[in-house]
């Protein structure tokens, strides 16, 4: 099957406050695969839920899509979608088994290229963005309260009080619808997906900028995780970061 060619860069730091990472990334060695996982910091054993939710993922996937050369893009898409909902149903199972993590929970993005397009799905607030042509596009929109609660017509504006309450997580409860979408690609696109350490702590307009003017996707990435301990990012920061060559 035909994918794009491409390069990436990842990054991951504990930021400035935080006793350990609990954002987890990767990258699949034989497909076009990539995740990116945040343990919920409020919640026992954040750490172990983004580890296990990768690994399930990633599996139940690799166990799907056995050769993907063979695989329609409807195919695609629904193989991602249950290997989500397979992470979700193995993180929540390991919740119930061990008192040590009950409430466990992680955020989930990830993405893949097929053809010339590119899938892409999350739960929770870690984010994927597209930058093309010097314009920033963030592709998924957060499974938060404030989205809920304005798309309700119930606030005017994004409260700090509301802020990093989440309505979607994996491993909380045996069921999770995520999000899913996709879309073109093109030369010199650059596609990255990121924890709140980085989003919530550095604007738009700033990563903008630092995309338009770092000179290459380690330098970006490397860029953009200084932004955000600049800007006293308490949390985890992690960056994957994926150029479109040809």
């Amino acid at each position: 099957m035909f994918y794009p060619k491409f390069q990436y860069e990842a990054g991951s730091d504990i930021g400035l406050k935080r006793k350990k990472n609990e954002d987890i990334w990767k990258k699949s060695s034989f497909s076009p695969l990539f995740a990116l996982a945040d343990g919920m910091g409020g919640h026992k054993a954040g750490e172990i839920a983004a580890k296990e939710a990768i690994e399930n993922l990633f599996f139940s996937f690799s166990n799907l899509t056995d050769s993907p050369n063979k695989y329609s893009f409807k195919q695609i898409l629904t193989n991602l979608l249950i290997s989500i909902k397979s992470a979700n149903i193995h993180v929540h199972n390991l919740s119930k088994q061990d008192l040590k993590f009950h409430g466990m929970g992680t955020t989930l993005c990830c993405c893949y290229f097929y053809m010339r397009l590119f899938i892409y799905a999350h739960v929770g607030d870690s984010r994927i963005y597209r930058f093309r042509s010097n314009n920033l596009l963030q592709l998924t929109e957060d499974h938060s309260l404030i989205n809920k609660l304005l798309a309700k017509g119930k606030l005017l504006k994004k409260p700090s009080s509301y802020k990093n309450i989440i309505t979607k997580a994996i491993g909380i409860g045996p069921i999770i619808s995520p999000s899913i979408s996709y879309t073109d690609v093109k030369k010199d696109d650059i596609f990255f997906m990121c924890s709140d350490g980085l989003s919530d702590y550095t604007p738009y307009e700033k990563i903008k900028e630092i995309l338009k003017n770092s000179k290459n996707l380690k330098n970006t990435v490397n860029n953009l995780i200084e932004s955000a301990k600049q800007n006293s990012s308490f949390d985890n920061i992690t960056v994957v970061m994926i150029k479109i060559m040809e």
